[in-house]
């Protein structure tokens, strides 16, 4: 993605932060996808934070904090408008308008990271990859999922272009991140789910 389509892409979500929460697309889509990561989370016990990497208007965190309520929940997202959306809808949560690439966050400060659908939008998938093992502290998990098309979908849908399973987990082994991975059927394509373990 150009930097142009990145500014682009982030301009289209601070428009539509206002209304982002009340799109039919959270409960079809968005709903059932964080479904899937929680579930595949919710054994971790003792968690002392949990970040969600393109956290939108902070819906997974908002969940989250039933399965674990005395975790630090923190958020990013390059768009302004959803930072403050998720603001106002999680007043204990800590946002920050960041991008994966380049997360506010200390190395090895972080239990568990998401990121739920917004992997294709990342400018540099393997720095962002890179930065959330950086932040990961030892036995910390990354789950992440998103859509991977078929290749004749994929060719007209220009954000899943960049999504492929096989260098998404080389990604996260070069990152030192033990691999588990798992995809699932879903309409005409299916949700990818790679969970990272970091390396001792």
């Amino acid at each position: 993605m150009t930097t142009n389509q990145k500014k682009t892409d982030v301009q289209d979500f601070d428009r539509r932060s206002t209304t982002y929460e009340n799109s039919r697309r959270q409960g079809y889509i968005f709903d059932r996808v964080q479904r899937i990561v929680l579930d595949l989370a919710k054994n971790g016990k003792n968690l002392e934070s949990i970040l969600d990497v393109g956290c939108g208007t902070g819906r997974l965190l908002r969940k989250a904090k039933e399965y674990w309520p005395d975790a630090r929940l923190i958020g990013v997202d390059p768009a302004e408008g959803m930072i403050q959306q998720a603001t106002q809808l999680l007043s204990d949560g800590e946002f920050h308008v960041a991008m994966a690439e380049s997360l506010p966050l200390p190395a090895a400060s972080v239990d568990l990271v998401f990121s739920t659908l917004s992997f294709h939008h990342w400018s540099d998938q393997a720095k962002g990859v890179n930065e959330i093992a950086r932040v990961l502290r030892s036995q910390g998990r990354f789950l992440l999922a998103d859509i991977m098309m078929p290749l004749g979908l994929s060719l007209f849908a220009r954000h899943f272009k960049r999504n492929n399973a096989a260098k998404t987990r080389e990604m996260f082994a070069q990152a030192g991140l033990n691999v588990e991975f798992q995809q699932r059927p879903w309409l005409w394509s299916r949700i990818l789910v790679i969970t990272g373990g970091k390396k001792l």
